[in-house]
């Protein structure tokens, strides 16, 4: 019904049966739409996120999706698919089917950018199907690695954020080597991760500095609400959730211009418009310049849209360097944008919407067999909604964990455990009383004098 109501799309179901009984049972399923192939294809930046969510229905299994993000730095869903676990074989059938996805749209690319947590089976399953393929690794769920190698205390968060935040090698040496003098070990950890973890080296031709799955867990906020459904029911609300998303980003599409910008791409040029007015941009010759940046000099090549910091490669979006130069030359820094944040991209990207499709009630009779639902073990006690957070993930709803006391205003403990220290009414009443002693004070002080200053004048007149 897919492949009938949106032509190209890919659909697929697979099923197995026991030696003793010849009806199928329901083993795997994939589907991705011809608008979303083709809008990734067309537009999208060539980086992928993949992960994995439970299911907790009657029926366990794993959602496994494939996001992308277009030119407006927004979500843009790709495939996904129901598997049994999540072991090396379903991520092979993940990747097997998103790979003959592609090459029914005349796309033999093996070279994407793969990015996910550290998942069991993806490394190998990845290369298996794509050899060519460059994997980033959450820096997330590596800072939460690290936490449980016992490698933790919030100077080492700070400088583990520097060093994966890093647009160029000088910032990411430095941040590595305070690491070593604080924890030694950590910096042997980190040299062992085989994926990329840092933005100085990400491919700048993949114009994107995404070094978390953020985007990709988003996708999953947005469907853990149907997760607890029927496989039939749990496909059908995530098609009418890609469907409405598509569809109104398909109307927004028409009214932009080619050349124009994406509010996305138009906020941080603006941004950064702003923080370029305390840069000070000196001509080199020859198309280079030097951005003075406080107390640091950062070479520009403007023809090459290269800065020293890193910032503008690795993102697509000039940085505050480059935009100081572009308006000390009297340019467009639109012009200097990459046409992924343009409204060309964006037009191909929703060149196309998902097609409706009607109520199951009405599909019309196919001649395929009856697939049963997989077996499954029940689980002893109430099946839990809630993913089980580990030992150092913060707990849910506990924004700010830093306790203030109501009475003393002290930080560390509550009014109820507080052993002393004036209340707020006490230090008012303090600091009234301290404020009408001084003003006593002062006054006592004029009065004294002012006998001296009378007596003074006598002494003139006598004189006089």
């Amino acid at each position: 019904m897919i492949k009938s109501t949106n032509p190209g799309s890919y659909a697929l179901v697979t099923w197995t049966a026991d030696s003793g009984n010849v009806t199928p049972r329901f083993k795997a399923c994939f589907f991705s739409f011809a608008a979303q192939v083709r809008g990734f294809l067309r537009g999208c930046r060539p980086i992928i996120g993949i992960d994995g969510a439970h299911l907790s229905g009657y029926y366990k299994g794993i959602l496994l999706t494939a996001v992308a993000i277009d030119g407006n730095n927004e979500i843009f869903p790709l495939a996904y698919s129901i598997v049994s676990t999540e072991s090396m074989d379903t991520w092979s059938y993940f990747f097997r089917s998103l790979k003959a996805l592609f090459v029914q749209h005349g796309c033999q690319r093996d070279d994407w950018t793969f990015i996910s947590d550290r998942m069991r089976g993806v490394e190998s399953a990845l290369y298996d199907v794509f050899p060519k393929a460059v994997r980033r690794v959450c820096a997330q769920h590596l800072y939460t690695n690290c936490r449980q190698a016992g490698y933790s205390g919030t100077a080492f968060h700070d400088l583990f954020w520097v060093a994966a935040d890093a647009y160029n090698p000088y910032v990411f040496n430095k941040a590595m080597e305070k690491i070593g003098k604080l924890i030694p070990e950590a910096v042997g950890y980190l040299d062992k991760v085989p994926e990329q973890w840092s933005r100085h080296k990400f491919d700048v031709g993949v114009t994107c500095d995404h070094n978390t799955t953020n985007f990709v867990e988003s996708f999953n906020a947005c469907t853990k609400p149907f997760r607890d459904l029927p496989v039939l029911s749990l496909l059908e609300e995530i098609r009418s959730w890609c469907m409405t998303k598509i569809g109104a980003r398909f109307d927004k599409a028409v009214d932009i211009g080619p050349d124009q910008l994406t509010p996305y791409a138009t906020k941080e040029l603006e941004e950064r418009s702003a923080d370029s007015r305390f840069c000070y941009a000196t001509n080199a010759g020859g198309g280079e310049f030097e951005v003075l940046d406080g107390h640091v000099k950062f070479p520009i090549r403007l023809a090459a849209r290269v800065c020293g910091c890193g910032k503008w490669q690795g993102c697509g979006i000039p940085c505050k360097h480059a935009i100081r130069v572009i308006y000390h030359q009297r340019l467009n820094p639109t012009d200097f944008v990459s046409p992924y944040f343009k409204g060309a991209a964006y037009k191909l990207t929703y060149s196309e919407h998902i097609h409706p499709m009607p109520d199951s009630t009405q599909w019309p009779t196919f001649e395929l067999p009856r697939i049963l639902p997989p077996l499954m073990r029940r689980a002893a006690g109430r099946p839990a909604k809630q993913r089980r957070r580990g030992a150092h993930e913060k707990k849910r709803g506990k924004r700010n964990t830093i306790v203030k006391c109501g009475k003393c205003k002290q930080i560390g403990h509550n009014s109820r455990t507080c052993k002393g220290g004036s209340t707020a009414k006490q230090r008012k009443e303090s600091a009234a009383a301290a404020a009408g002693s001084a003003g006593a004070s002062t006054s006592g002080a004029r009065k004294r004098k002012a006998p001296t200053s009378n007596a003074s004048s006598s002494k003139k007149s006598k004189a006089a």
